[in-house]
């Protein structure tokens, strides 16, 4: 078979999705020596991997990695189990649907004023999640300005983009000082928000040191961003490029929980997880031997035909198969209920504001084998 795969040439990462076929098609569980991963595009393999305890969420033998903590995502039973819980509970449903009032009231304040052509990434994918999870964390207003500045400085076109088809598109985040400063100005403030309760956890023992306490909560500022921002600019860009789709919607704003899922499906903001295997072990007939490294491309197995009819086809009306954009097992997006409340308030109040939206101009994508997600959305309202 030829390479599918040249880090000399990433012009496909642009649309992935033909490649992506092609794998399935023809070596769906491949091995890339460029990567150094196997690569697996069915959507029953990916299942298996991320469900299976053979394989691990850590890239290396358990160690502290460059002095530091392991976080939730690359730890495995029981540590990840310990890790999500003193985090877990801003993300449950009872609390997500208690913030729904508070995500409409900042997407109205985004939205306010805004006329002629406006770029919606930047002024409301971005700015959205960056005011919700701060309100969760109970950052001050000095500490969202400050995110808010490392993340006009990361935009495209500011010198700082990153590039590598399994580069790290995630939103910038200050150093570690500046965190260790936001955890002792809670200290010296105790209230109810979540680095409080961070704080108390580290108190009882629950996190080791004030190190795990800091990888936690920038994991959690990370995480609570860019899976975010990188639903709501696909999934309206996805709407925009469908225009029957985005008519549907605005007849009816209800439908855009079914939107949210059809987005999460079709381009979803994160497209591979990586594991490493703990022993040999078989895969749609190849032997994947232990110690060896897999990418499950979740966005190729929400694209497979044995799951999703049609698969290519963006319909906010889809009811068969279940997507994988949030991952599946024990690491499931600790966030996916409170991306999935900011995607639909955003989209069902730009369907009830402004019907008549469309593009207006080439929409910019920063996409690797991770991460996937609009960064430019020029529109006419």
């Amino acid at each position: 078979m030829g390479p599918y795969l040249q880090l000399g040439g990433q012009g496909w990462l642009h649309d992935p999705y033909p490649v992506y076929h092609r794998l399935r098609e023809e070596d769906p569980v491949h091995w890339s020596e460029e990567l150094g991963h196997w690569l697996l595009t069915r959507y029953r393999d990916v299942v298996f991997v991320l469900r299976d305890r053979r394989f691990s969420a850590a890239n290396r033998p358990p160690q502290r990695r460059w002095g530091r903590p392991t976080t939730m995502v690359n730890a495995d039973p029981p540590e990840h189990a310990r890790l999500r819980r003193v985090a877990a509970a801003p993300f449950n449903h009872q609390a997500v649907e208690a913030m729904r009032p508070a995500i409409q009231e900042a997407v109205d304040s985004l939205l306010e004023g805004l006329e002629g052509q406006v770029d919606l990434a930047e002024r409301l994918a971005t700015p959205l999640p960056l005011l919700i999870i701060g309100r969760i964390l109970g950052l001050s207003e000095r500490a969202r300005d400050v995110l808010m500045r490392e993340l006009v400085a990361f935009a495209p076109g500011a010198g700082r983009r990153r590039a590598g088809m399994m580069g790290d598109a995630a939103p910038p985040s200050p150093d570690d000082s500046y965190w260790r400063s936001v955890v002792e100005e809670h200290r010296a403030s105790p209230g109810e928000d979540l680095v409080c309760q961070l704080i108390a956890a580290r108190q009882q023992g629950l996190l080791h040191d004030d190190e795990e306490l800091v990888d936690t909560l920038v994991l959690l500022y990370v995480a609570g961003m860019e899976t975010t921002i990188g639903l709501i600019g696909n999934g309206l860009l996805a709407l925009l490029r469908h225009p029957d789709q985005w008519q549907r919607l605005c007849r009816d704003p209800r439908l855009a929980r079914q939107a949210v899922e059809e987005a999460l499906r079709y381009d979803p903001p994160v497209h591979g997880v990586s594991r490493r295997a703990l022993a040999d072990v078989e895969v749609g007939g190849r032997t994947i031997r232990r110690g060896e490294k897999v990418l499950c491309l979740l966005a190729a197995a929400n694209r497979d035909p044995e799951v999703f009819p049609d698969p290519d086809r963006f319909d906010i009306g889809r009811a068969q198969g279940d997507h994988l954009a949030f991952g599946t097992g024990v690491h499931t997006c600790l966030g996916a209920l409170l991306a999935r409340a900011e995607g639909e308030v955003a989209i069902a109040t730009l369907a009830r504001r402004f019907p008549d939206l469309r593009l207006a101009g080439e929409p910019r994508i920063e996409s690797n084998l991770i991460v996937r997600r609009v960064t430019s959305l020029p529109v006419s309202l």
